[in-house]
């Protein structure tokens, strides 16, 4: 049976109970809800399957290409301070992070651990066995485990720690925690001076509070704003000091969820005095975090802070590349030569065909709002994601997406300059699915812990659109998710950030890249009433095809169309609407007369006034149909040398099948692969001389054989 649940009508927010946030809360210290890209990692569960837990420093970085040219990388040197787990050969470590930027090529990969020089915290690490060679290999080379979730970030100044999820009041704290795991205490490698100073310098601000002017911030305009588009910030007050020095204003991070702040490029400030700031507001910051809503902090040269009373916030986050210490916003361009991108699913989809519908409708839903030129390509046969001019989507194990993560987006880029400005453009991206993760591709509501497939890959496909996160709870963007909840549908803050960066790339470009043309292929006039839709052979000869509506209040009726493609319809009967009626109605139609294999179904939605609009398509597969294997041509034509075999199957099989000559002896041996798109297999019986043949095939329990005559 085949279910499908379309956008307008089913935005729901299953909320969790209390009694659950508040053990999640004890047990782990979370104080953010699930992530789209993250599941929360247990402190306890992050010391236990990392080999070293170290406090360190990154002092230095280098980007670096894999052997295979597919990927680029960054070598992070860590200074290593003190060890709570395992024993490092030295006082130095390399922590291998993706993405990085190598001349005017960068990748971004969506939950990867970005770092900076001069951070400090607590890392959780793992040998990496993945690169021989790699910059700095010489210290020893290890990944995060988990990710972003890998890192503990230091706030030194105020003696604070900070992960993704967890927070800790003091660095101290963060001590106590890991050593109750650990069962031992640290070992001092080095002396952290930097933290000691950060310790001393807090107290001596602390005893000198009432003799130091605190910023205040009286005002601030807009109080409403976009992130990444040139949007100018002013912040007014007091006691900002003459010049901002080392100064500098704070955002809340909306990577996670506004536990830490982030700090805008030195490049972003326009202007500084003592009663007024201005500054762009960007989506890119020092700390590799993007602003996000939330209270505005103003932090002094003389380390002195003050938060605003009422919060800014920020609707949508136009993805900025941060190159060279400045920020530029990225484009979307032709690079299929048919407007945009071509979109291919690798063999880890193709035997996925409810994901494969879970994830048409959310690119769907982008190319209907914004006009972005994506489209579905021909399957391909590679199962990698790299800079290959090939855009993919695949399933991947969670040691390639990382532990806790449910999917990340790559975009890779490419620039150029003209000597006065840097212009950048996505090149590619691909994307990678957590296959153990609990999925529900629908069209049914995630129950029992699971997330919805649709909902992720809006989010995902969002990131592709070249939008960050934010904390706006009710836009697809928005950093955090609960499981069991479904968002199939686009806030307004998404549709203007994927209208603007669509405006962004149309047109020429200094650098002469074909500019991206708005698509006009989506399938953007569904009905807003159709809530679900599913059809299943309920026999033979007969398929049903059931529907519930909401707020049907203007249709006429429903027409039932099939198709044996997905792409050109027939009529097959009307039903009279029931309405008008606010509530939900059902409804049943009987197809006694139905295509014999595979079919898709729909509904023409037909109003009062003559209009009408469509539900999104269902798929549905004749039972009796289902690996059984045919052949064709049979006679085979003189003309092409070819025979087609079809083998339906709802998921991917390995079909063995050997062809003999008449006195029984062997010509040739076969693995064939069907997967549940159901592409027939094309065998070349060119070399093989005018006669009769005997194919015998074998798959699982099924097996049979059939007589091929070739003239």
């Amino acid at each position: 049976m085949h279910k499908l649940y379309t956008p307008a009508a089913t935005l729901l927010r299953s909320k969790l109970t209390l009694f659950f946030f508040t053990l999640l809360f004890l047990a782990s210290h979370t104080h953010a809800a699930d992530n789209p890209h993250m599941i929360p990692i247990t402190l306890a569960a992050r010391v236990q399957a990392a080999t070293l837990v170290v406090e360190g420093e990154v002092i230095s970085q280098q980007a670096f290409w894999d052997a295979r040219h597919e990927n680029i990388y960054t070598s992070n040197i860590i200074q290593l301070y003190k060890t709570f787990k395992g024993s490092p050969a030295g006082q130095r470590i390399e922590l291998i992070t993706e993405g990085g930027a190598i001349g005017l090529k960068k990748h971004v990969f969506s939950t990867a651990l970005q770092l900076k020089p001069g951070q400090q915290g607590l890392f959780f690490l793992a040998q990496q066995q993945e690169f021989q060679r790699t910059p700095g290999s010489q210290f020893g080379s290890t990944k995060a485990y988990g990710s972003q979730q890998g890192f503990v970030k230091y706030r030194i100044t105020e003696n604070k720690a900070m992960g993704v999820f967890d927070r800790y009041e003091s660095v101290q704290a963060l001590y106590q925690q890991v050593a109750a795991q650990t069962g031992q205490t640290y070992r001092t490698l080095a002396p952290n001076l930097k933290l000691d100073s950060g310790l001393l310098k807090e107290t001596k601000q602390q005893q000198a509070q009432a003799d130091i002017q605190a910023p205040v911030i009286t005002s601030f305009s807009p109080t409403t704003a976009n992130a990444g588009v040139g949007a100018v910030l002013t912040i007014n007050g007091t006691g900002f000091g003459a010049t901002r020095g080392s100064g500098a204003v704070e955002f809340k991070n909306a990577d996670d969820g506004g536990q830490t702040f982030v700090r805008p490029l030195a490049v972003e400030y326009i202007s500084w005095t003592d009663r007024q700031i201005k500054l762009f507001i960007p989506s890119t910051s020092e700390d590799g975090g993007t602003p996000g809503s939330g209270v505005i902090q103003v932090v002094t040269n003389a380390d002195s802070k003050f938060s605003s009373v009422t919060p800014i916030t920020i609707e949508f986050a136009y993805s900025n590349i941060d190159f060279e210490d400045s920020s530029f916003r990225p484009i979307l361009v032709d690079k299929d030569g048919l407007g945009g991108y071509s979109i291919q699913f690798a063999p880890s989809m193709l035997n996925r065909q409810p994901a494969q519908e879970g994830f048409r409708r959310a690119m769907n839903t982008w190319v209907c709002v914004s006009g972005v030129n994506w489209k579905l390509g021909e399957p391909t046969q590679l199962e990698t994601a790299a800079d290959d001019g090939v855009n993919v989507i695949r399933f991947a194990s969670s040691s390639t997406t990382g532990a806790g993560v449910l999917a990340r987006t790559i975009s890779r880029y490419e620039g150029c300059s003209n000597g006065q400005d840097t212009l950048f453009w996505v090149s590619e991206f691909d994307m990678e699915i957590n296959s153990s993760i609990s999925w529900q591709y629908g069209p049914g509501a995630p129950v029992s812990k699971q997330f919805d497939f649709e909902t992720v890959m809006l989010h995902e496909l969002g990131h592709a659109h070249q939008l960050s996160h934010v904390i706006l709870s009710r836009a697809v963007m928005h950093y955090a998710i609960e499981f069991e909840v479904l968002v199939r549908d686009l806030s307004s803050a998404d549709i203007v950030g994927g209208n603007i960066v669509m405006a962004n790339s149309l047109g020429e470009n200094f650098c002469e890249e074909p500019p991206m043309q708005v698509s006009e292929e989506g399938q953007c006039n569904l009905a807003p009433e159709i809530v679900t839709l599913q059809a299943s052979f309920t026999g033979t000869n007969a398929v049903t095809v059931d529907w519930t509506s909401k707020n049907e209040r203007v249709v006429a009726n429903y027409v039932v169309q099939r198709s044996p493609t997905g792409t050109e319809w027939t009529d097959v009967g009307t039903v009279s609407a029931k309405g008008p009626n606010s509530g939900t109605l059902s409804y049943s139609f009987v197809d006694d007369n139905p295509l014999p294999d595979i079919a898709y179904y729909r509904l023409r939605v037909v109003y009062n006034n003559g209009s009408f609009s469509y539900s999104p398509r269902v798929r549905v597969i004749n039972p009796s149909s289902l690996r059984s294997l045919r052949v064709y041509p049979n006679p085979i034509n003189e003309e092409n040398n070819t025979v087609t075999l079809l083998y339906l199957v709802e998921n991917t099989a390995t079909l063995d099948a050997q062809l003999y000559d008449m006195s029984g002896k062997l010509i040739h041996d076969y693995a064939l692969t069907f997967r549940d798109v159901n592409l027939p297999v094309e065998l070349d019986v060119s070399n093989l001389p005018a006669g009769m043949y005997i194919l015998k095939w074998a798959e699982k329990s099924r097996n049979g054989q059939v007589k091929i005559l070739k003239r």
